[in-house]
């Protein structure tokens, strides 16, 4: 892709303008797309360049920090200091001779209004499309390959004919079948496409001892996983914990011009989450909470319990706490402060006042639970999940997604403090990511994050089975 389009020309014998670059992780993609945006568009003023993310709120954390940071670390202060950085959205960078590098997203909706394709003003031709963490698209929408035509569709026509180059980036589905690998077999028999796979052998020179240690580590404890998350190898499903979901049967869509109302897509059953609604058709509210370490999250996710027997995850009310952004929070403040303002919220939002609401806690944060009890035992029933049976409990889950009775509404959340906005895509990565250890198939493997899959798993399995979950004999360890 660094090459001019003739010269791919002379190389393979085809017209080449379409490139798929795909990897595990530390496959070297992304530091390899920013440093062709930043040395294009200091290369090329006569060109822009466009960079799209169908998770847009995400682009300031990740790619739009990293292009800011190579441009301060290359050039002299005084030329830096001409470069104007609009941080807010719609994001974009405008260098000194005029050329911008345009951020957005892949209209999947946005409560900021960044994640949607707006048509390109600029007089200049585009040298670059680039599309972040394609996979996204494809996961985080039943139809993600229209979206993602019609966010090209917005931009080609700018394209220059001459050196206009279209690069996807992305991970592979961990299933071989996954929507976003069966889209890149089919652009594997378009000769205008050409697709570029690497992994961390490719920059092992550039990885420091401790990421060498730790993939290495991985490959020994678990080979299976480690062929997907640093080669791109897709693994299949077996070892999937939470195999039964599925985004087109377990996510419901807003209604049109009702962003209150979602649809149930097996029945195209309305769900309104409005006062009065609610008050006729809830019958009450779970809260699952897992709390957080050093290295993992705090996350509180509602689950309405319907009188029609569905259990539906309002993905929009989460409350996440990340401390790798955030900092410590200690349980007292974090509940006395952030969880009541939140809680309180709720209950006003969806008229709860007079509904059972339950939180089930993960069992060994007991200070979280002490905190919980003083400040809502009043009102709100507090259980400690102490259920070590990992088998039995996920199997709950995975029940309750068979029997299609556990939905998920398809919106965004805002994450504490740092105010940034989560897409929903980052809970259904994790439901299709969270697998067992292969050296110890009685544990989740713990590579991989699972803090927002826990706060489902616990009062779901509580939900199945609430008399007798404390009978479980002990068979899987955490």
């Amino acid at each position: 892709m660094w090459l001019t389009n003739d010269e791919l020309e002379n190389i393979y014998g085809r017209r080449i303008y379409n490139f798929i670059n795909i990897s595990g992780r530390l496959g070297g993609k992304t530091f390899n797309m920013r440093d062709l945006v930043v040395l294009g568009a200091l290369n090329n003023p006569q060109f822009d360049i466009v960079v799209l993310r169908a998770n847009s709120s995400q682009l300031k954390q990740s790619v739009f920090l990293e292009l800011k940071k190579l441009f301060f670390e290359i050039l002299p202060i005084d030329k830096f200091m001409k470069i104007q950085f609009r941080s807010s959205p719609p994001l974009q960078i405008t260098l000194p001779a005029g050329n911008e590098i345009i951020f957005g997203g892949v209209g999947l909706g946005s409560k900021s209004g960044a994640n949607q394709s707006r048509g390109k003003t600029a007089e200049r031709r585009l040298k670059y499309i680039i599309i972040e963490e394609t996979q996204e698209i494809f996961s985080g929408s039943a139809d993600g390959k229209e979206l993602l035509q019609q966010a090209i569709a917005t931009y080609v026509r700018f394209l220059d004919e001459k050196d206009g180059k279209i690069i996807y980036l992305g991970n592979r589905d961990r299933n071989v079948n996954g929507k976003f690998n069966v889209w890149c077999r089919e652009k594997e028999k378009d000769s205008s496409f050409l697709t570029i796979e690497t992994n961390w052998h490719d920059i092992a020179p550039l990885l420091t001892q401790p990421t060498l240690t730790m993939i290495m580590q991985e490959k020994e404890l678990n080979p299976n996983n480690y062929k997907y998350m640093y080669l791109g190898v897709p693994v299949g499903g077996n070892d999937l914990v939470y195999g039964a979901f599925t985004f087109n049967i377990h996510v419901m869509n807003a209604k049109n011009k009702e962003p209150d109302t979602f649809i149930d897509p097996n029945t195209s059953k309305e769900y309104k989450f409005t006062k009065e609604w609610l008050m006729m058709n809830c019958e009450m509210l779970y809260i699952g909470v897992d709390g957080s370490t050093v290295r993992d999250m705090t996350v509180f996710t509602p689950i309405f319990v319907m009188k029609d027997t569905r259990l539906i995850i309002k993905c929009g009310d989460i409350f996440q706490h990340d401390p790798k952004k955030n900092g410590q929070i200690r349980n007292n403040i974090l509940v006395d402060k952030y969880v009541r303002e939140w809680l309180q919220k709720l209950i006003f939002k969806y008229a709860l006042s007079y509904k059972t609401k339950m939180f089930v806690v993960d069992g060994h944060n007991t200070d979280l639970i002490d905190q919980l009890r003083y400040q809502f035992g009043g009102y709100c029933q507090v259980f400690p999940f102490t259920k070590k049976d990992l088998e039995s409990t996920t199997a709950r889950v995975n029940n309750a997604f068979s029997d299609r009775k556990l939905l998920l509404t398809n919106e965004s959340w805002t994450e504490l403090i740092s105010n940034f906005e989560i897409e929903p895509v980052a809970l259904y990565n994790e439901l299709e990511t969270v697998c067992w250890r292969e050296d110890k198939p009685d544990e989740f493997n713990a590579a991989i994050p699972n803090d927002r899959t826990d706060s489902i798993r616990y009062p779901i399995a509580y939900h199945a089975n609430p008399y007798q979950l404390q009978d479980f004999s002990p068979k899987r360890s955490e």
